[in-house]
């Protein structure tokens, strides 16, 4: 960055000075303009005068802008430059956008530090920079004016006024300004400390807050330890924008190795509060994302709590974090997070935060990911080793409530990275090698039916399993027409009928009746069916097509959009009132619904029916008149509901599935009734 000095009062004569030039030499065109013109003569002159007093116009307001920039820092006493014998030397950076970013990121930390000493204008006054945050020079004059020890201490101020409010005068106004004090601050230290922003402050910068972190700080009788201030900053950020892998790296992994370290020395900040929670007033300093602890209670947050809801929002931070293995240390911190760290979170009861951690850093489809993923199953199935046993009456009971309870948090997120990773945890069933090393089969029905205490996270295994096998039923007729479908669909059948059977025996060991059971299983299949048709469907957003409207342009579809149409539209037509599909015995039922389905759309996509099929369409409502008739177009004969149901009835007659389907349903039986409870050691087909 280069800059110009200026020396006053004499820049304010050249400024004036440039201005009156400007004014003259505008006046002389037009008068040489006026005097040619009469005469006849060519204008040139006029015109090239008049030229540069546009020039030096457009230079005299640059001045004059520079001017006001100069004045607001004589104004304000802000000390950029040095004094000399003929008055003030000031540098002004060259560019206006960065004088200008440096004069308002100056005024913002002489704000932010006059409202950290109570001075409530001061804290009006900080509102308005708010709007600055992405001027990178704003960001770095503001963070570097406070500095690390600035920045970690605000916080403890502004929450010491918070305490002060609640406990006396009760002003909503300004709890709501110092929760937008915290988001300003949450905002430029995620810029300040990314190395992919102008705004970055360098790795000293970084140094510096870790510095400040680990050290004492005292305010008024308030004595704490750094990160338990700066952890207020990390519960503001709503990950716009997010925290950085380099943060991670360098501050979230020592404030880690720091709790560690406290913990272990059994010191008086053992108990990684952070600073809001020791003042009592987690409530009013509530980030702006969703709500932390739970519902109903006072919010009690801790250091890491709130390290994780910051990191949450960039897979390169959650990973950066979470996949790291400290020195000395035999494990990672997600490993030691998941084991040693665990009661720690439900003693906060905040588990949102690290549970969306752990949705981002696992649900990626890259190495790491899925080598982490293993790694976090395998921690999790010898957790629960001892929860699930055989009961007197020979079925699933839970023999160890306790631990269910001290682990449930991570059925939520645990299921969704399942889910995500649907394909790898499949090869644990199939009699291949394995994806997942490490997990048996009676292990994976344990971690099946732990995530199954999680209704959504069992419908999003559901989910997946279902687009899976779409996916599969897709491959089979691209490659050899289907006839290998039933060799592709008993497997997949056999893996849904232990995700369904182990969120069955699990609310049946919760005490309820198989009624009760029976409808709740249903009532899943039925959300899971919402969630994957219509326009705004998954299979919509995964296979490329946009509900009703696909139908004007079908012909040229490609095969796997169009069976995926296909199946959306049966699917939805099977979830109306007093359909086939709603008067299902049970969930397998409507799966092998959604399975028979998917089959049946595939093969009507490929089309090349069999010359039987094709001489019974003479006088059929969705056939030509021709001779011989042929099909219609598929958006004709979709496009009048009576046509196409007609039309299904007779491609599912020559479709000629149910052999194959009645094959697929013996496989998810077998798998659901025998494979899953020999798992558990229980009494079959309850």
């Amino acid at each position: 960055m280069s800059f110009s000095g200026v020396k006053l009062p004499e820049f304010d004569m050249l400024v004036t000075r440039h201005t009156a030039a400007a004014a003259q030499m505008e006046k002389l065109a037009s008068l040489l303009y006026g005097e040619l013109t009469s005469a006849g003569l060519d204008t040139t002159p006029a015109e090239r005068i008049r030229k540069l007093a546009t020039q030096v116009g457009q230079e005299a307001d640059d001045l004059r802008k520079r001017q006001r920039i100069v004045r607001e820092i004589e104004r304000h006493k802000i000390t950029l430059g040095t004094s000399v014998a003929t008055g003030s030397l000031i540098a002004v950076p060259d560019s206006l956008r960065q004088a200008q970013g440096q004069l308002d990121g100056t005024l913002a930390a002489k704000a932010a530090a006059a409202a950290g000493r109570g001075d409530r204008k001061a804290m009006a006054e900080l509102q308005k920079y708010a709007g600055r945050v992405n001027d990178p020079e704003f960001v770095k004059t503001f963070l570097s004016k406070l500095g690390a020890k600035g920045i970690t201490e605000l916080p403890a101020a502004l929450g010491l006024q918070v305490r002060a409010n609640v406990n006396s005068t009760r002003d909503p106004q300004q709890v709501k300004q110092v929760q937008q004090v915290m988001k300003l601050l949450a905002t430029t230290l995620a810029k300040g400390t990314n190395p992919k922003d102008e705004a970055f402050m360098g790795d000293a910068f970084l140094n510096q807050l870790v510095e400040e972190g680990r050290a004492e700080h005292k305010a008024l009788e308030v004595t704490y330890v750094g990160y338990q201030a700066q952890a207020l900053i990390w519960r503001a950020s709503d990950g716009k924008p997010p925290f950085s892998e380099r943060f991670m790296e360098v501050v979230g992994r020592d404030a880690i190795l720091h709790q560690k370290e406290l913990s272990d020395s059994r010191t008086p900040y053992a108990n990684s509060m952070d600073l809001a929670t020791v003042l009592g007033i987690s409530d009013s300093m509530q980030p702006g994302g969703p709500r932390m602890g739970q519902p109903g209670e006072p919010i009690k947050a801790s250091v890491i709590d709130d390290l994780a809801q910051a990191a949450q929002y960039s897979l390169p931070a959650a990973q950066a974090l979470l996949f790291h293995t400290p020195k000395g240390w035999n494990k990672s911190i997600m490993a030691y997070l998941l084991t040693d760290r665990l009661d720690g979170f439900n003693k906060t009861g905040n588990h949102a935060p690290f549970a969306g951690l752990l949705r981002t850093a696992l649900s990626s489809k890259d190495k790491d990911s899925l080598k982490h993923t293993n790694e976090a199953l395998i921690i999790l199935k010898n957790e629960l080793d001892g929860v699930f046993g055989r009961g007197g009456d020979g079925k699933l009971q839970i023999t160890d409530t306790e631990k269910l309870k001290r682990l449930s948090f991570l059925a939520g997120p645990i299921g969704s990275v399942m889910a995500a990773h649907i394909d790898k945890v499949f090869t644990v069933f199939d009699e291949r090698k394995p994806d997942l090393k490490g997990i048996n089969h009676a292990e994976m029905d344990r971690l099946l039916a732990f995530v199954g205490s999680d209704a959504a996270a069992t419908k999003s295994l559901v989910e997946a399993e279902v687009q899976r096998m779409l996916s599969m039923v897709h491959e089979s007729y691209r490659r050899d027409g289907g006839e290998q479908i039933e060799d592709v669909l008993i497997p997949e059948a056999r893996f849904m009928g232990h995700i369904l059977e182990t969120r069955r025996l699990y609310l049946l060991a919760q005490a309820k009746t198989d009624e009760q059971v029976k409808e709740e299983m249903k009532g899943m299949i039925n959300s899971v069916l919402s969630e994957l048709t219509g326009p705004a469907g998954k299979f919509a957003t995964r296979f490329g097509f946009f509900g009703d409207k696909a139908h004007e342009k079908l012909t040229p579809m490609a095969f796997e959009k169009l069976s995926a149409l296909l199946v959306d539209r049966m699917l939805r037509d099977g979830m109306t009132t007093g359909s086939a599909m709603q008067q299902a015995s049970n969930d397998r039922t409507m799966t092998m619904s959604m399975i028979e389905t998917m089959m049946l759309s595939a093969r009507i996509a490929h089309g090349q029916w069999s010359d039987k099929a094709l001489e019974g369409l003479k006088d059929a409502p969705f056939a030509t008149d021709g001779s011989p008739p042929t099909l219609k177009p598929l958006h004709e004969i979709m496009a009048d509901p009576a046509t196409f149901d007609v039309f299904i009835k007779w491609a599912r007659w020559h479709a000629k599935t149910e052999s194959t389907t009645q094959t697929i349903r013996e496989a998810m039986d077998h798998s659901a009734g025998w494979d899953v409870h020999d798992n558990f050691g229980i009494d079959r087909n309850y």
